[in-house]
């Protein structure tokens, strides 16, 4: 009997010890994880910062924008010697290069910014080429009509629908039922909302990019930056740019002796045997940015956290974080 009273008992305390140990180390796992994600939410938090900093010195040096400035190389730089355990990345991308989504539409109102009803009209050619360029999942000219009146109608302030778009009707209609915002776009995962875009066309499936590396939220004039652009938006801003001259730009653009040329909206007529019947509108280009994206990641060890900030550039003393989040 005392020694079954002697197993029992060293069997009870096995267990409690063990169940003790599974505790404790969850415990320390826990604290453990806490500790870095604050750590590398602070990294993280430092790069958007490194980030403001560069883009108010960048506009001190210079006018206007483009890949060779510094806040374009900044993806290059080492922050080792910043944090002894962690390190971090940072990458600036020029959001005023890409199509500003919200100037579909015209301003509604002498009070309210925006472009006029004629520079509308041409945005909306713009974002329709773009998708018939073969680089996205729609099939035919009707279906990209579609999206594009669909757009319209989801950012326009009425409640009329377009000829092939879609109002309130018929999103109250679904399954899942909800009113149509009639107005501006607030972050571009707000286009999955929208009749006939789908996850695939705007994000992309496997290496293939998606709308939402071509478009903005931001700014009202309507004008995106020929300096920063993509060459698929590029070849979109005029139905005549073939893709041999949207090479041709990007190639020219790139090049650091040319880098003076690039202040002038109409730099591309410079290019060698650039046809003389090919013109951008000028009220579409800038070569100046306002709006940019941060992503800033910091790692420590084999764990990372990233950052993603879209900030407005004002003045060489003012930048304005305009939403900010973790990834």
């Amino acid at each position: 009997m005392a020694l079954l009273i002697t197993i029992m008992t060293v069997a009870l305390l096995v267990a409690l010890t063990v169940q003790f140990q599974k505790t404790t180390w969850n415990r320390f796992v826990a604290s453990h994880n806490y500790m870095r994600g604050t750590q590398l939410t602070a990294i993280a938090d430092s790069g958007v910062n490194i980030a403001i900093a560069v883009l108010q010195n960048d506009a001190a040096e210079n006018e206007i924008d483009s890949f060779h400035d510094s806040w374009a190389e900044l993806e290059k730089e080492q922050f080792n010697e910043l944090f002894p355990t962690g390190n971090m990345r940072i990458k600036i991308d020029d959001l005023s290069g890409r199509l500003p989504i919200n100037n579909l539409v015209g301003k509604e109102g002498e009070a309210q910014q925006g472009v006029d009803a004629a520079t509308a009209l041409e945005i909306r050619g713009i974002f329709k080429r773009l998708l018939l360029s073969g680089n996205f999942p729609v099939e035919d000219e009707a279906e990209a009509q579609n999206i594009v009146d669909a757009i319209v109608d989801w950012i326009d302030a009425n409640d009329e629908e377009s000829e092939y778009g879609a109002e309130s009707s018929y999103y109250q209609s679904l399954e899942t039922p909800y009113a149509c915002r009639n107005q501006p776009l607030q972050y571009i995962e707000e286009l999955l909302l929208i009749k006939g875009v789908t996850p695939e066309l705007l994000f992309g499936s496997g290496e293939a990019a998606g709308l939402a590396d071509y478009l903005t939220v931001y700014g009202t004039d309507g004008k995106i930056n020929l300096n920063t652009a993509a060459p698929l938006l590029i070849k979109s801003l005029e139905s005549l740019i073939s893709d041999e001259l949207a090479e041709e730009i990007d190639d020219y653009r790139k090049d650091k002796e040319n880098e003076e040329q690039l202040a002038r909206p109409d730099w591309y007529k410079s290019i060698g045997g650039w046809p003389g019947d090919i013109e951008i509108n000028a009220n579409l280009v800038t070569t100046r940015s306002s709006f940019f994206r941060v992503t800033a990641t910091g790692t420590l060890d084999t764990i990372s956290r990233t950052m993603v900030a879209s900030l407005e550039r004002v003045s060489t003393e003012e930048v304005n974080l305009l939403v900010k989040k973790m990834e």
